[in-house]
Parts: C-alpha cells; sequence; structure tokens
C-alpha cells in the first residue's frame, strides 16, 4: 500500500534475471477505499515497463487512458518481451491509496524443464484419512506437485508445495476405505517436469 494515490507511486519487480514475458497481471486491494458502487470515477489508470538492467525502461503496456473498472488487470502483451524488471507506474485509482495485492507475471524462463523428484514414498497412517508423502529435492526447484487420486491414471488432486518448503506433506483428505494413487512433479520458470514414479497406496 503506498501513502497516496498520486501518479508518483510506481512499484518494481526483480525477476533476478532476464526472461521471456509474455503478460502481466496487478491485482488491486480495496484498501479503506469506502466504495460501495461503481460509477464513472471507479477506474484505474496506470502503466507497465520492461527493462532489462533497472536503468533504461521501455512501456509495454499503456492504460493511461482507461474508464472501466479494473481490480484484477491482465494485460497479454502483442509479442514476448525480454525483461528483468517488470515496474507499474500509477496513474489513477478511486481509492484514496494505491494498494496492489500483487503483481503477477507470465512468461518462461531460459532453464531447462526440471528433473522429476526421486527416492518418492507414501506412507498411509493408522489414521486412514492421512498419508505422507517424501520425496529428494530437485536442483534449481521452484516447487512441487503433489498429486494423487483413487486410479493410477486419474491423479486429479493436488497439494503445491514450494520449493524453500520441506519436501514431505501429510495429507488429511483421504476416504478411509478407498485406495489411492500418488506422484510427484517439479516445476520451475520453465515448466513442469515428467511425473515420478506413481505408487500406490492401498
Amino acid at each position: 500500500m503506498a501513502a497516496t494515490n498520486s501518479p508518483a507511486e510506481w512499484l518494481t519487480i526483480d525477476l533476478g534475471r532476464i526472461d521471456d514475458v509474455n503478460a502481466v497481471q496487478v491485482n488491486f486491494a480495496d484498501y479503506r477505499s469506502n466504495i460501495f458502487s461503481s460509477d464513472s470515477t471507479v477506474y484505474t489508470r496506470f502503466e507497465i515497463s520492461s527493462s532489462v538492467d533497472g536503468k533504461e525502461w521501455r512501456t509495454i503496456a499503456d492504460l493511461t487512458k482507461e474508464k472501466r473498472d479494473r481490480p484484477n488487470a491482465y494485460i497479454e502483451l502483442p509479442s514476448t518481451v525480454k525483461a528483468r524488471y517488470i515496474r507499474y507506474n500509477h496513474c489513477y485509482a478511486a481509492s484514496p491509496n494505491l494498494a496492489i495485492s500483487d503483481i503477477r507475471v507470465f512468461g518462461n524462463g531460459d532453464n531447462r524443464l526440471p528433473d522429476p523428484p526421486a527416492g518418492f514414498s507414501v506412507r498411509r497412517e493408522t489414521d486412514r484419512r492421512n498419508a505422507i508423502v517424501q520425496w529428494k529435492g530437485v536442483s534449481g526447484a521452484v516447487g512441487y506437485n503433489v498429486r494423487w487420486g483413487i486410479r493410477r491414471d486419474r491423479l486429479y488432486e493436488t497439494y503445491q508445495v514450494f520449493a524453500d518448503a520441506a519436501t514431505s506433506l501429510e495429507i488429511r483428505a483421504l476416504t478411509t476405505d478407498q485406495g489411492y494413487y500418488f506422484a510427484v512433479e517439479t516445476f520451475n520458470e520453465r515448466g513442469v517436469s515428467a511425473l515420478s514414479e506413481v505408487v500406490a497406496c492401498p
């Protein structure tokens, strides 16, 4: 949340390296706005800029002439942009303060797809509604998708675990008299790995 709603407010994200950017989404927060209905004064205006070095900037999305309310503004870029830095430059919002809940940047990294996790195991607990799944961490992973289901080819349930957390998870969502199948996959900025070995858990 910014101290004001003035056009001088801005926010910059450092992606950590130069990557391909295809879209940006700005999600505004409703902080003490006292706005309970929409009228001609309720709209958002801003600009999105990109940079590879944090010094030279170019506009990649110009919404400074907008006249509609976009609390979750998704902007798909006409072409891929190479960028390390993404900057939100404020213009107008109807609330007293500029408040942003998050900015999402969509695209692909230049690294290769990650390997699937090794050492995947599942242990059903005495309380059969619960199971403990474990795996070995993968270098360069952003996180893991733990998937399970009632058939080997129907792993429709998922928990997402980020790489800064433990490489284990207690699942507390099972039916006591049902057998399940489990697997885990790795994801990074490039995409999602192949599945690990699928493990049956009667």
